[in-house]
């Protein structure tokens, strides 16, 4: 069923290949031969029809992988990376060493372009990775799995995840008697309010797991949410990077806590986006943020530049959440900016940090 909770979403940091994570050794040869099980997991796809190529459609795909896995796919100098992105055509994206997805000792990997590229990507770094057993998916430990040699983990918006589960479970279950892997989807006892997204683990033979996942971002890519979450998510992570700053921050730094005040100036003609119906949308945001937002009137707007003040003040992590959630309410405002808002006031993550719609004064 699929989840309606309010959510926020989770930005990035790019990686650039050189990394200080030691090379893990691995079986296999040279890079190659990459097309032909990423062609077959696309094979007769639900919903594509019978004269549309498989494969063609874009989509991301955020990846967890361990931080020994991560020195396998980097390779020597980065040589590993760069043929993987080569081979497939697909764009990698990796965290840092040290930043780990929320919960987790795992780094993240983003993969995007068609379908069909993303799995030639999966397939070719399953095989630069060492066999191990895998283990039940959860951010606890579980007990290993020891008739399945490859496991693939995503992180999915939990507003998509309804659309991989189905009613009572259905598609799930069709997507297992298909692909032959075992789907695990996170369960909602594991998150907080928090929490933009749940983990999807696919466990079992390497074919099997590129057929469940081509299963899995085909479903997704077919949801009318999917083109303005990829196009968020992209967006994030090539200006704030892979890992959630305000999650991040919230855990660890000890400035997360003290009390601040952020001074933005918006549009005037942006304002209503953030004031919502009756003023619906920013007491949302304030009571979601847990801060208090102030925006001066129209009356002591600059003539000049047509802006006007807006005072939000709470703790250091709240503030950041809360203008967030203002700059998705402004990209969904503006589709033109960068991607389309289909109405759906909730359908992303709240951690779209400025998409050019407004300024920073700065913290007071």
């Amino acid at each position: 069923m699929a989840d309606t909770e309010q959510a926020v979403e989770v930005p990035e940091v790019e990686h650039d290949v050189e990394d200080d994570v030691p090379e893990v050794e691995h079986e296999g040869g040279e890079l190659g031969d990459e097309e032909a099980p990423a062609s077959t997991a696309c094979d007769n796809l639900p919903g594509v029809a019978a004269d549309t190529p498989s494969g063609g459609q874009p989509v991301i795909a955020k990846l967890l992988i361990s931080n020994a896995a991560a020195g396998s796919v980097i390779g020597k100098g980065g040589q590993t990376i760069e043929q993987i992105q080569k081979n497939s055509g697909a764009r990698v994206q990796l965290s840092r060493a040290g930043e780990f997805y929320p919960g987790t000792s795992e780094r993240v990997l983003l993969l995007s372009g068609t379908l069909h590229s993303v799995l030639t990507s999966v397939f070719l770094m399953l095989e630069k990775l060492p066999k191990e057993p895998v283990m039940a998916m959860g951010r606890a430990a579980g007990k290993p799995r020891e008739d399945a040699h490859a496991q693939v983990k995503m992180a999915v918006s939990r507003k998509l995840c309804g659309a991989v589960i189905g009613q009572k479970g259905a598609t799930i279950r069709d997507f297992m008697a298909d692909s032959g892997a075992v789907i695990r989807v996170q369960p909602l006892s594991e998150l907080t309010p928090s929490d933009s997204e749940r983990l999807i683990s696919v466990s079992g033979g390497r074919d099997k797991v590129l057929r469940a996942v081509a299963l899995i971002l085909n479903t997704l890519s077919a949801d009318d949410k999917f083109g303005s979450y990829m196009d968020l998510t992209l967006q994030l992570a090539n200006t704030q990077g892979l890992i959630p700053a305000v999650r991040t921050s919230t855990a660890r730094s000890v400035l997360a806590g003290a009390k601040a005040t952020l001074l933005m100036a918006l549009q005037d003609e942006d304002v209503g986006a953030v004031l919502g119906k009756k003023g619906q949308t920013l007491t949302q945001i304030q009571q979601n943020a847990k801060v208090t937002i102030k925006i001066s009137d129209r009356n002591k707007m600059d003539p000049l530049t047509h802006e006007r003040e807006v005072a939000i003040s709470g703790s250091y992590a709240a503030i950041q959440l809360a203008a967030a959630m203002i700059s998705e309410k402004l990209s969904q405002n503006k589709p033109r900016m960068s991607y389309a808002s289909d109405g759906h006031d909730d359908e992303l993550d709240e951690n779209g940090h400025h998409g050019g719609h407004g300024h920073h004064h700065g913290y007071m």
